[in-house]
Parts: C-alpha cells; sequence; structure tokens
C-alpha cells in the first residue's frame, strides 16, 4: 500500500521568492573567486565567476533523453525509501496535495511538473527497513520497486552484496549533468563504476552538508561586521588559520562560577563529526586513489598533509577551552533535549557554529541573526573549498533484477532531477536559510558552494564496510597527530585487505 509519506518539517514560512542556486563553472566547481547574486526563473539562470559562466544546459535534460519521453507515457516510478525516523528517512519524495508550506508545496510541484512535461506517475512506499526490503526483492525476483532511497552508509555495505545496477551503463541518465552531485561520483565509484547518487533530486543530501554558522550579533560585538566573512570566503582567506586567528581573538568566556561547562561563552560549537568535517574542507582523505584510480589508504600517502592538518584542527578545537563539542555534554542533551553547542549558539555563547545544514532549522527561531558558510580550506593554495556529507544523506540505486525497466528508469530519475533543480533545490534554500522572516541572499550563495563543492569519501561514506576507519580516525584527530603514525600501522592492513574484499565484489558486477 502506498504510504504517504510525513511532512518533512512543520510550520514552514509560506515561499515568496525561488531564489536560483550560483552554481559554479562545471568544469571547475570549487571556482568561487567572484560570486553574483541570482535569481530562479523557468529556465534556471546560473552564476560563476568572471573568468567562466557555466552554461544553463549542464543545469537541463538532454534534449535526446526528453525526446523519448512518448516510449513512457502512462508509466509509474515505484520508489521504496526509508521512513525510519532513527535515522534520515527519505521524506522529500511525494506529497498527495499542494500546501501552503513551501517545501511541501515545491515537491508537490516537482512530482505534477514532472507528470505534465514527461506523462509519468510516481507512486512512493515507505519502509522502516529499506535494505533489508531491497535485499528480498532482489533474491525473490520482486519487481514492485524501480528505486530504492535510503541511508548512504547502508547502501555502501548493499553495494558488496550486489544488489544495485551500475548507474554509469544507463544510457537515460547523464550523471555529467549539474544536478547530479560530481563529486559524489569522484569519491564513490569504482573503476569507473556507480551504484547510487543524488543531487538536486533529494534535499538530503544538502542537509547533510557540514558547514559553518556565524551568529552576527556576536560578530558584532566583536567588531566583525558586515561582509567581512563572506568577503574572506570569495576571496578565498577562509582559512583554517584564519578561523584560529579569529578565535584567540574572541577567546572564552567563564560564566562566573569558575567551571569549565556548557552555559559559558565559547569561540566555537562543535559536534564530533566536525574533526571530520575540518579535515575533508582542509582537503584530507582518509580513502584516495592510486594511479589507476583504484581506491587506497590515503592517511600515509607521501606528499599528504594529513598530519600538519590534524595539528590545525587540534589547535583549534582542543586548546584554551576554545570549543564546545556536544559529545561531551551528553547529559545536557538528555536534560534540555537539544545539544549544548547549538544552545551555546542560539543563546549568543559562541561566534561559530559547525554542523551539518539540517540543524539550521533549529535556529530560525533565534533572536540573533546568522550568516552561513562553507568549512574553512587549509590555506589560500587550496584549490576549492570542500564540505563533507553526513552519511545518512539518502542515495538513490536502481536494484540489480530491474535492467528489463532500466531506461524509464533513468529516465523518469532525470526528469525528477532537472525539475527538482528548479523547483525543490531553491525552496529547501529558501526555507532553511530563513530565521524570524529574514533572509541573507549572501548565504544562499555561501550554502550553495557548500553544495556545490560536497566531498563524498569512502573512508567515511563507506566506512561501515572499510573497517570502520571513519569513526576510528575522529578518535585520532582528537588525540593530535603525535600518535599518527600508531594509527597509520594499526589501521593501514586491515583498511586496504576490506578494500580488496570491495573490489572482487564490484567485479563481479
Amino acid at each position: 500500500m502506498k504510504k504517504t509519506l510525513a511532512l518533512l518539517i512543520c510550520a514552514l514560512f509560506v515561499l515568496t521568492a525561488f531564489l536560483a542556486c550560483s552554481p559554479k563553472n562545471p568544469e571547475n566547481p570549487s571556482d568561487t573567486s567572484s560570486v553574483t547574486k541570482s535569481q530562479q526563473n523557468d529556465t534556471a539562470s546560473v552564476t560563476a565567476g568572471p573568468e567562466e559562466t557555466a552554461e544553463v544546459g549542464d543545469f537541463e535534460i538532454d534534449e535526446e533523453i526528453a525526446a523519448r519521453k512518448s516510449e513512457f507515457n502512462g508509466y509509474t516510478l515505484n520508489i521504496l525509501c526509508s521512513e525510519n525516523t532513527a535515522d534520515w528517512p527519505a521524506d522529500d519524495l511525494y506529497r498527495e496535495e499542494d500546501s501552503d508550506e513551501a517545501l511541501d508545496s515545491a515537491i508537490y510541484t516537482r512530482n505534477v511538473n514532472v507528470k505534465d512535461k514527461y506523462g509519468f506517475d510516481i507512486e512512493v512506499f515507505g519502509s522502516s527497513g529499506p535494505s533489508a526490503d531491497t535485499k528480498k526483492a532482489v533474491n525473490s525476483n520482486d519487481t514492485s520497486y524501480d528505486v530504492v532511497v535510503y541511508t548512504a552508509h547502508e547502501m555502501c555495505v548493499d553495494a558488496l552484496a550486489n544488489m544495485y545496477l551500475d548507474l554509469t551503463q544507463i544510457s537515460t541518465i547523464n550523471l555529467s549533468k549539474s544536478y547530479w552531485d560530481q563529486k559524489l561520483f569522484d569519491g564513490l565509484n569504482i573503476d569507473g563504476k556507480l551504484f547510487y547518487t543524488t543531487g538536486d533530486i533529494s534535499t538530503k543530501a544538502a542537509a547533510g552538508t557540514f558547514i559553518c554558522i556565524y551568529n552576527k550579533k556576536v560578530a558584532a560585538d566583536y567588531d566583525y561586521e558586515g561582509d567581512v566573512f563572506y568577503d574572506m570566503v570569495y576571496n578565498k582567506q577562509w582559512t583554517l588559520d584564519k578561523l584560529l586567528e579569529i578565535v584567540k581573538t574572541v577567546k572564552y568566556i567563564d560564566d562566573g562560577d569558575s567551571k569549565l561547562g556548557p552555559e559559558d561563552f565559547f569561540p566555537l560549537a562543535i559536534q564530533i563529526e566536525d574533526y571530520l568535517a575540518f579535515f575533508f574542507g582542509a582537503g584530507g582523505h582518509i580513502i584516495t586513489r592510486d594511479e589507476s584510480g583504484m581506491p587506497m589508504y590515503g592517511l600515509n600517502v607521501a606528499g599528504n598533509k594529513t598530519a600538519e592538518i590534524i595539528d590545525k584542527i587540534y589547535n583549534l578545537t582542543k586548546k584554551d577551552n576554545q570549543s564546545i563539542d556536544a559529545h561531551d555534554y551528553l547529559p545536557y542533551l538528555n536534560e534540555h533535549n537539544s545539544f549544548a553547542s547549538s544552545d551555546a549558539f542560539k543563546d549568543n555563547r559562541a561566534l561559530f557554529y559547525f554542523t551539518n545544514a539540517s540543524n539550521l532549522l533549529g535556529l530560525r527561531d533565534m533572536d540573533s541573526d546568522f550568516g552561513v558558510l562553507p568549512m574553512p580550506m587549509f590555506d589560500e593554495k587550496q584549490d576549492g573549498y570542500s564540505c563533507y556529507v553526513y552519511w545518512s544523506a539518502c542515495l538513490f540505486a536502481i536494484p540489480s533484477h530491474m535492467s528489463h525497466r532500466s531506461e524509464f528508469i533513468g529516465f523518469a530519475l532525470e526528469a525528477m532531477a532537472d525539475e527538482s533543480h528548479k523547483v525543490l533545490t531553491p525552496a529547501y534554500y529558501e526555507v532553511t536559510l530563513k530565521t524570524k522572516g529574514q533572509r541573507d541572499p549572501t548565504s544562499q550563495e555561501m550554502f550553495d558552494i557548500a553544495c556545490r563543492n560536497r566531498v563524498w569519501d569512502l573512508g567515511y561514506t563507506g566506512s561501515m564496510s572499510l573497517a570502520d576507519i571513519g569513526s576510528n580516525f575522529i578518535t585520532q584527530i582528537k588525540k593530535g597527530s603525535g600518535t599518527l603514525a600508531n594509527f597509520n600501522k594499526s589501521n593501514e592492513r586491515r583498511v586496504n585487505k576490506a578494500i580488496d574484499k570491495l573490489l572482487k565484489a564490484y567485479n563481479k558486477s
């Protein structure tokens, strides 16, 4: 039975104008040297740096794919998706009717537009165990579901069981289009094969993108007013060293009880995943590629900056009470039903808050305005900004026994992705970045820089299939680089063994 998925969020503001994404030059998506404001229209206007301008065609479905719509008129795309609220449910795929709530309306409108333009319907089936249900369908040749949508960390494990089709072999999907996440292919493909993807088709990767949020009131209190932080980003001066310089100026302030605690003032508000967010943001990689493009253990590759990056993160987060880590105050969470880091930021007791974008919704009622920035770079020589994605973000895959419908399924996903870029993504940006009715257009550009420069590293996203290296590495970062050699000695062999197992599984596909 079709299940109408639960509402993504409650009491959203009415969307009065869709602002466009501001994607960069697709040949160099990290280029953020000069970003201009743009407004979404029917042809999806885009912005880029002064040297090159992204073509509208990079965000429009290919004409030869769109021309095949007559083949699939009257078809129905059946989607099995996660409704498990203990993780991240895929609750942005379907709405039964239009709504005054902006994001719900965008979901409904996206699906109506797809129906009107391309002639197929969308049916969504919720599951509390989509991984198990997918395995059951594949093993029993049950063709009830064309597409499955659930968390990245589960899909990376399931790929070892050859449960999905290789998306690169489906002619009706153009994975080079900018509405598909280009960095996901870079990070998660194995020997050119890719079994899952996402992009504008869903809000979940955007929600899972790690960003920096700054409190404008606190910033003004310390004479960081106007567009000073935005200018740092535009000028590629937003680096770990610059952040540390600011943090040392702001400094920790005791609340008067002479005890370190969650009621004090901290320059940085963080959570445990931020150690990886800083690492990936600085260009680090847990899994890298050899000369042939195959994955390999990357934390001790000659010439990398793992130790230097770790030291910078350690100096930021573990010295002079410069940060409040929500995971150091879990009793606070139990008592207040909110993270200590989030409350510190909302209550003007932190300048910067590093978290995934899903937590922006919890800031909508804060009294002070906020701005959004990408994660800081290692230094000004880095190619561009990098923002990693929480592993519970949902990915899309086609079950391996559905090859007989793969041309239609690819066509349908392509149409949904194209329409989502025009309707869903602008609505998500608008709703997520509003606070008390205020809107900061530059924050939308900053958020788009983060989303268009996401990082997908097998060492994190696929950690559960690679000896849990991602979780272990967080612990290592918190210790500093002094014990890094021992960490590499303990982990390199078993991670590379897990990679060999992964490669053998992919070779069978």
